[in-house]
């Protein structure tokens, strides 16, 4: 892409650009990253206290499928309900894991998520919901996980290419 300009300066402009998308989506995926963890841990948690097998297991699969937008946390909760029906004596006893998962995942999906990928990377937090509500109703699943690294890849062009002009008031 560098390559592309024969001018000097594009050329760095171009590499400016790169680098700092490059910035960004590194920070927010290490943002993802930690917060999945954090849901993680609390499904461990939750899996603990209600009794189920293997908390420390259900709570990592719960991690990793937490990277595939609203697929991965439907799936959790059904594992969990299986799980937990299957080993519990009661259906309620059962239900407790799953329930407390689907709570927990409530708050982290509409609530943490937005509010911290929001200010971490200099994100507004309604920026952060259209563009997932946008790109969920554009290409589904894969728009939702896409959704962030487009906004974050716009908004570096967008600073780049068209930069904020210092208005200065006249003194007076």
């Amino acid at each position: 892409l560098v390559l592309n300009f024969t001018n000097r300066d594009e050329r760095l402009r171009v590499l400016r650009i790169l680098n700092e998308i490059e910035s960004n989506l590194g920070g927010y995926l290490l943002t993802v990253t930690l917060i999945n963890m954090g849901l993680g841990i609390a499904t461990g948690l939750i899996c603990a206290a209600t009794g189920m097998p293997n908390p420390a297991g259900l709570g990592a699969l719960a991690a990793t499928l937490n990277f595939i937008p609203i697929i991965g946390p439907i799936v959790t909760f059904l594992v969990l309900a299986a799980v937990g029906v299957i080993t519990s004596s009661t259906l309620a006893g059962g239900l407790a894991a799953a329930g407390g998962f689907a709570a927990v995942a409530f708050i982290e999906g509409h609530f943490v998520t937005p509010s911290i990928i929001g200010r971490r990377l200099a994100l507004n937090a309604l920026a952060v919901f259209i563009a997932l509500a946008f790109w969920t109703w554009l290409w589904g699943p894969m728009g939702a996980f896409l959704s962030s690294p487009i906004l974050i890849v716009g908004l570096v062009l967008k600073e780049h290419l068209m930069p904020v002009k210092d208005t200065q008031l006249p003194e007076g």
